[in-house]
């Protein structure tokens, strides 16, 4: 019998063994628009299930091997008493990050992701457990993963990323010939730019969901020593992987393949936003 991780999935007549990745969440930050709440355990589900739990429900079925979920002293025991030390039979690790007494804020997401280097031996994905990015999306970077084609990451149409109302930031990836370019900030954008010809809704964004393999910690922890270094007074300025993403190609070669994906994503930016994730859930499969 083969290793409950490694699952047959069926491609017309072809059977391809799921090759086993790991799942690396970032949960170590308090939502100050929440009232320092956890984004990752509002209770969307039907059955009261947090945004977390149905995250890790649509990975569960291509072959997860492992969880793990970075936290911060703050956040472990609320993400730990949801989570436990596994899910559905996955086990779950968790790393923590720890923010300098000097700064106001964490130092970004790939210290956030290196943090949990030591405990990662395969491919892995890494996303935010405040939003669910949709069967779609999660399908195709599995198949990126089983393909070699990674890093990688989905790119999602500002329209369908943008609230009903209000401003948000969006970062805007450029590629050419589904190669990425580059990824760059945008601020407050609303559907408004949109019908006002700013943007014609039809530009990818990414949404904090990237797929690697370990070789790409090196390379990680070097970039991040030398923004510490440019940055050793900075007290709030945090070194961010789209950041990271824009130097990989022209220093290493390594380029990252981009798929457009038709999922509209359901993401907690605001608290107005939750009504709106509760009632829309099929629009990511659920």
């Amino acid at each position: 019998m083969n290793n409950i991780f490694e699952r047959n999935l069926i491609h017309g007549n072809k059977t391809k063994v799921r090759t086993p990745f790991s799942a690396v969440y970032l949960a170590a930050g308090l939502s100050s628009r929440f009232g320092y709440r956890i984004k990752c355990l509002q209770e969307v589900g039907r059955l009261g299930e947090t945004l977390l739990e149905l995250s890790i429900r649509q990975l569960t079925k291509y072959g997860l091997s492992d969880i793990i979920i970075v936290v911060s002293r703050s956040t472990y025991p609320k993400v730990h008493l949801v989570a436990g030390d596994a899910f559905q039979g996955v086990p779950i690790t968790y790393c923590f990050q720890e923010t300098p007494n000097h700064r106001k804020k964490p130092l970004g997401t790939v210290h956030a992701l290196l943090c949990a280097k030591d405990v990662i031996d395969k491919a892995f994905i890494v996303l935010n457990g405040d939003t669910l990015y949709g069967e779609h999306a999660i399908c195709n970077m599995v198949q990126h993963i089983q393909s070699n084609e990674i890093p990688c990451m989905p790119g999602y149409r500002l329209e369908d990323v943008l609230p009903r109302e209000g401003k948000v930031n969006r970062a805007i990836v450029n590629t050419e010939h589904n190669w990425l370019v580059n990824i760059v900030e945008h601020y407050d954008i609303s559907m408004e730019d949109i019908q006002n010809g700013l943007y014609t809704g039809n530009e990818l964004t990414s949404m904090n969901i990237f797929a690697f393999r370990p070789d790409v910690f090196s390379y990680m922890e070097n970039k991040l020593r030398v923004w510490l270094e440019q940055n050793r007074h900075e007290p709030s300025k945090e070194y961010i992987l789209s950041t990271m993403l824009n130097d990989l190609y022209p220093e290493t070669g390594k380029r990252t393949r981009v798929f457009e994906t038709g999922n509209v994503p359901l993401e907690l930016t605001n608290p107005e936003d939750f009504g709106y994730v509760k009632n829309n859930l099929d629009l990511v499969g659920f």
